[in-house]
């Protein structure tokens, strides 16, 4: 059998394998990644026999379960980068590059010069959205009065000295935070600036908090202004509830610009058909001392509408990892933080620069099915949560008594000015990430790609980060907005090249190797920037991890020096670094290098041939380069 037939016949038997995650020479997990290479093979004809066969009728039927949330194309990559993208026209950088692709077509290229022509482009191709300049839903308002009915309750408010909630955001105070933090927007003044007018036609970038209960006005002197996503919410929400809400209100009105702020009691429907469009979600609702211990535990069906809320509809979701100290010290997740797809968010102290002891993990998946682990059997470790790290402790100037009034009792709450745990670091992060979308637009519609950004930037070491037992966090740096929301025109301190890839793989991908289908290209390394940090990340069906327990797809990711953008002159066992862990769904590598060029391999490793959307990938990378 010559080598060329010996390659067909290996890939028409590599999906027997799929299930049990073995390659044809009987490896697995990390023992695949030694390569194997034919020689002699044209690899082109071999891609292309397998873009055909996947746009038969049967492999467009296997697309069709669960879409990738594309308006035409059935494939769709995009790149941003500080420096621009390789191409220029009369001296100026293009910023942004669009690729679609069709079937038995040449892809598309579209070269955007300006924010509003990529931002026309990119949304044509998604779920048409209207972008609209500085509008706000007015009409939507809600909770602008003084009194209000909550539950059973006739409330009123009384003050006692000065109002609770911040009159701005030097108002805002953190609790031992030290000053060289630089956390303050004094970093980004570039953005808060009331002469910005970089990305006026970037439109307002609309965020909506899924709470148990409406913030309520915590200062006379001020208007609340929010944004039901409801007709009639259902909320049973308690004095402790509405004040932590009205908290989480706070911080983000006080910390963002350009957004516009929903309320829901579910998950929104339809957020496309909102103006401005939703592209941010938070979750920070308190975790309760009596819950169910499988539903903190394990992925549940929570978690699992989450994943595939955020795989639909491509917001960023930031959750809040929850507070152990509720749960017995068992360090379990609030439900929805299981979610692979979403950005959980955990505490670090601020005195001492550590992850806060309270702050859960220990994501597990049930191979049975979501609802079949109560005795712990059949189960796997999930992608590691949380994430990110972001600091609490905030703390609001002023004093208030809230009174609620029944007809049998009346009830004066006297809430702390403090402002902590996972639920104030997830409003933080979810602040950061509102301000990065406003501030460049490519990474709207781009959870994945945000994802990998976080996983790379941050200001401030977490020192001696300590975890629940010996386990160390995903993430070593605190992101803050110097290094989050920046300035895509002036990047002395950070470069940045982001990139995704959508829907068919095939399509995509650029190169066979051992029998794996993988993406290559080269990033020429920034003038100045010696020290990097890479990261993917991708988005899986909820209800994939809901019934198989696990994510579909295992991709790892390898760097190399590199002293041209050639991408085959690389010796594919030399790497600079790689990370290729089995269980996450994502990957990140921290180096150095002096190269003229990084070339990157991300590698399809495995796929479940369980999954409902098979050969279809939501994948996201950032290279973070510093000083």
């Amino acid at each position: 059998m010559n080598e060329k037939i010996a390659l067909y016949v290996a890939l028409g038997c590599a999906t027997a394998f799929a299930a049990t995650n073995y390659d044809l020479l009987g490896r697995n997990g990390s023992k695949m990644n030694s390569p194997m290479v034919y020689r002699n093979v044209d690899y082109q004809k071999v891609k292309k026999n397998e873009q055909q066969e996947f746009a038969s009728p049967q492999g467009k039927k296997a697309l069709m379960k669960r879409p990738t949330g594309l308006n035409g194309p059935i494939a769709l990559s995009g790149e941003f980068n500080t420096e621009g993208v390789a191409y220029a026209k009369n001296g100026s950088p293009y910023y942004f590059s669009l690729k679609e692709y069709y079937p038995d077509e040449a892809p598309i290229v579209s070269m955007a010069e300006s924010v509003n022509s990529y931002l026309s482009t990119s949304n044509s191709v998604f779920i048409p959205t209207n972008v609209v300049k500085n509008q706000t839903p007015s009409n939507l308002f809600s909770g602008s009065t003084p009194v209000s009915y909550v539950q059973r309750y006739d409330v009123s408010e009384q003050y006692d000295g000065s109002a609770f909630a911040p009159t701005s955001y030097w108002d805002v105070e953190y609790n031992n935070l030290p000053h060289s933090v630089g956390l303050k927007r004094g970093d980004i003044g570039w953005w808060f600036d009331a002469g910005y007018s970089q990305c006026q036609e970037c439109g307002d970038v609309g965020l909506y908090i899924d709470i148990g209960a409406k913030p309520v006005r915590l200062d006379p002197s001020k208007q609340l202004q929010y944004a039901l996503y409801e007709n009639n919410p259902s909320y049973a929400p308690s004095p402790e509830r509405e004040v932590a809400a009205s908290k989480a209100y706070s911080i983000l009105k006080e910390t963002t610009k350009n957004t516009a702020i929903y309320i829901a009691d579910l998950l929104p429907q339809g957020p496309r058909f909102k103006n401005p469009q939703v592209y941010v979600g938070l979750h920070n609702r308190k975790d309760e001392s009596g819950v169910n211990q499988e539903i903190a535990t394990y992925y549940t069906a929570e978690a699992r509408d989450l994943d595939n809320y955020i795989y639909d509809n491509r917001t960023v979701d930031v959750v809040a990892a929850g507070n152990r100290r509720i749960r017995n010290n068992l360090g379990q997740l609030n439900p929805q933080a299981h979610a692979a797809n979403a950005i959980t968010v955990g505490a670090v102290d601020a005195a001492s620069g550590q992850i806060a002891s309270y702050t859960s993990n220990k994501s597990k998946y049930c191979v049975m099915g979501i609802g079949h682990c109560s005795n712990g059997q059949y189960t796997v470790e999930g992608s590691s949560k949380p994430e990110i790290f972001n600091y609490s402790e905030f703390k609001m100037p002023g004093d208030m008594k809230r009174t609620y009034s029944h007809w049998y009792y009346d009830h004066t709450y006297n809430p702390s000015p403090n402002y902590d745990g996972t639920e104030a670091a997830a409003t933080y992060t979810a602040s950061m990430v509102a301000g990065l979308l406003r501030a460049n637009p490519f990474y709207r519609w781009h959870p994945e790609v945000v994802k990998a950004l976080l996983l790379n930037v941050g200001e401030i070491n977490i020192n001696n980060p300590y975890y629940l037992s010996d386990l160390t966090p995903v993430t070593t740096k605190i992101p803050s907005y110097k290094s989050t929301v920046f300035n895509r025109f002036h990047h002395e301190n950070y470069s940045h090249d982001s990139r995704y890839w959508i829907g068919n793989w095939p399509r995509m991908s650029t190169h066979i190797v051992a029998i794996k289908s993988e993406l290559r290209f080269s990033v020429k390394r920034p003038s100045g920037k010696h020290n990097f940090s890479a990261a993917i990340a991708w988005l899986s069906s909820g209800d994939d991890i809901a019934t198989h327990g696990m994510i579909p797809q295992n991709f790892d990711l390898y760097v190399y020096d590199n002293n041209s953008s050639d991408v085959d002159n690389i010796d594919i066992n030399n790497y600079r670094a790689v990370s290729n862990s089995d269980k996450n769904a994502f990957e990140k590598v921290t180096f150095s290098s002096n190269a003229q060029y990084l070339t990157f391999r991300i590698v399809l490793m495995s796929e479940d041939e369980r999954t409902e959307n098979p050969m279809q990938a939501v994948l996201g990378f950032d290279l973070t380069g510093a000083n």
